[in-house]
């Protein structure tokens, strides 16, 4: 992901500022956590697991 990342992120700091850039990623990275705390299966990843290995084991 990092050479993707750099893809957008070098045009957009040229173009817009660095500082613009760090308000972005920012804010994005706050909105996927929240995202990701109202998405129970993420949420609930631990529990899952061991539900999981609980089954499968004999």
């Amino acid at each position: 992901m990092m050479p993707l990342s750099l893809l957008v992120a070098g045009p957009v700091a040229d173009a817009l500022g660095v500082r613009f850039w760090y308000i972005v990623g920012g804010s994005i990275c706050i909105l996927m956590t929240l995202a990701a705390f109202f998405i129970p299966a993420i949420m609930n990843i631990e529990q899952n697991h061991q539900i999981e290995t609980q089954a499968v084991e004999p």
